[in-house]
């Protein structure tokens, strides 16, 4: 059933729909590849530029950028509609702005939000360790950039 699952008791209930938020390198995948289960769908701006290039996922050119939108906002709407079949489903995003964060629990449907919530210093030192982010300038503006935008307000 569409947007439908079997919870632990065998009842039928609706999948449930988590966004999962904060800053570059906070550990928002981390966090989502330590909850999820076989069978949920994960939606993941850099991961889906990464499957379009097969580059690493901070590597990807911006040229595939729109297309990788593309991708991710035909996800959204499929999620919106609960078209799907699945256990969970996990967006992962920065989302600085709580206005951002609001449209999009309303667009999805949720009320689902965890915020991953590590300083910027840990951050910037994860994004310098972490050998697959390889242009560590890059890496530490965005960082700084996302910290500038964001605003928490519940």
């Amino acid at each position: 059933m569409k947007g439908m699952k079997f919870n632990e008791r065998g009842d039928i209930v609706p999948i449930d729909i988590y966004i999962v938020w904060g800053a570059p390198a906070s550990g928002k995948t981390t966090y989502v590849r330590e909850h999820m289960e076989p069978g949920d769908l994960v939606v993941d701006l850099d991961l889906i530029k990464q499957s379009l290039s097969m580059q690493d996922k901070t590597e990807t050119s911006d040229n595939l950028l729109k297309v990788a939108i593309g991708v991710r906002d035909y996800l959204y709407n499929v999620i919106e509609t609960r078209e799907i079949e699945c256990n969970n489903v996990w967006v992962v995003a920065g989302l600085p702005q709580k206005e951002d964060r609001e449209k999009l629990m309303q667009q999805l449907k949720t009320d689902k939000l965890i915020f991953i919530d590590t300083p910027i210093d840990e951050c910037i030192k994860r994004a310098m360790n972490d050998t697959e982010r390889k242009d560590k300038k890059k890496q530490r503006y965005i960082i700084d950039k996302w910290f500038k935008q964001y605003c928490y307000e519940g």
